[in-house]
């Protein structure tokens, strides 16, 4: 859980209402943003290389303020809020960076990444053949407009994509938004607005179009400086553009549905074969050979499990940690078929 100063602070800036407050004070303008080091990102925007920073220290203190809000109502949505991570397991309060990465707006410094944390998860990435130059941020946490600015259509959004999300978990549904319009209350009354989703956990997510393909120029260099997977900004080859997300899943099945069907195969061979040799009549070379055969199919199960990403961490290398341990189990089972079997006596 958050600690109760978190909690505290976040009920007095909701009834602060910093939203309100920043637009009173004439909002932020993406042509204020100033980042030298990143000329890829500026030249996307169209802004020129001597673009200042224009905010008041006010105007950056309720920009602030009204970021810190918006990213942990998104964390508050998930798994991570559930299970105890709060802002200050990855960031440290203490830290600072200047001005957040492409956005003026202090960002603590890290003091935990993903892979701290996330260790299988790391160790089958490190095997990646695609997207060994990215951090896990770019596809679980991208840049993305706030509910206030979002739009459907990926070229009116990728301008105002300026805020990395935080809700983490992909959601492979082709069918499924990261946003979705709702009836919100306001002082106006009941009016539409986008609302993050929730997926059947109750959980908010990141949808597969804004993980891997959106147009955000925020994360233009996320692939050695080609973009992502949107026509829009994307200089990948042709074949590696996507049209739509149902386009995206159908490669994100490629990958997965092997992996799966492997998995399945090896996961309900294991038990199989462990309750055959109760009744097997084997040497005990045999029965240990046969069992060590098992635990290592085992782990191997365990693992790609355990990654969850059923291959597109790295498919190669899943694929192949699969076929390892269908290998393992044939074998158990040649030794299991060269034994007699004993007869079960029913007690």
């Amino acid at each position: 859980m958050l600690t109760k100063l978190t909690t505290i602070a976040l009920s007095c800036l909701a009834a602060f209402g910093v939203s309100a407050v920043f637009a009173q004070e004439g909002g932020y303008k993406v042509e204020q943003i100033n980042i030298p080091e990143k000329p890829e990102f500026m030249q996307s925007l169209g802004i020129a290389k001597d673009a200042q920073p224009k905010l008041t220290k006010k105007e950056k203190t309720l920009l602030t303020q009204q970021a810190y809000q918006e990213k942990a109502d998104q964390h508050f949505m998930t798994v991570h809020s559930q299970k105890g991570v709060s802002c200050v397991s990855c960031h440290d309060p203490k830290g600072k960076q200047g001005v957040a990465w492409m956005a003026v707006v202090s960002k603590p410094a890290i003091r935990q990444s993903c892979q701290d944390c996330h260790t299988v998860q790391a160790e089958v990435f490190a095997h990646t053949d695609t997207h060994d130059k990215i951090d896990c941020i770019a596809c679980h946490m991208p840049n993305m407009a706030s509910a206030d600015d979002y739009s459907t259509d990926q070229k009116a959004a990728g301008p105002k994509a300026l805020k990395r999300l935080h809700t983490y978990k992909i959601n492979v549904d082709p069918a499924a938004s990261t946003m979705v319009q709702e009836e919100v209350d306001t002082p106006k009354g009941k009016v539409k607005a986008y609302v993050l989703a929730k997926n059947e956990d109750g959980n908010a997510f990141v949808d597969l179009m804004w993980s891997c393909a959106r147009n955000s120029p925020a994360d233009y260099t996320v692939f050695e400086g080609k973009g992502c997977h949107n026509e829009a900004t994307s200089k990948l080859d042709q074949g590696l553009v996507y049209q739509d997300q149902k386009e995206v899943y159908g490669e994100v099945m490629k990958w997965q549905t092997p992996i799966k069907e492997g998995y399945e195969e090896v996961a309900g061979a294991i038990p199989r074969i462990r309750k055959l040799l109760e009744v097997t009549r084997l040497s005990p070379a045999d029965q240990t050979e046969a069992r060590l055969l098992l635990d290592k199919a085992d782990d191997l199960a365990a693992m790609i499990q355990k990654d969850g990403s059923w291959g597109v961490h790295a498919q190669n290398y899943l694929l192949d940690r699969v076929q390892t341990a269908k290998a393992y189990i044939a074998k158990a089972q040649q030794i299991i078929d060269k034994g007699g079997y004993t007869k079960v006596v029913a007690k």
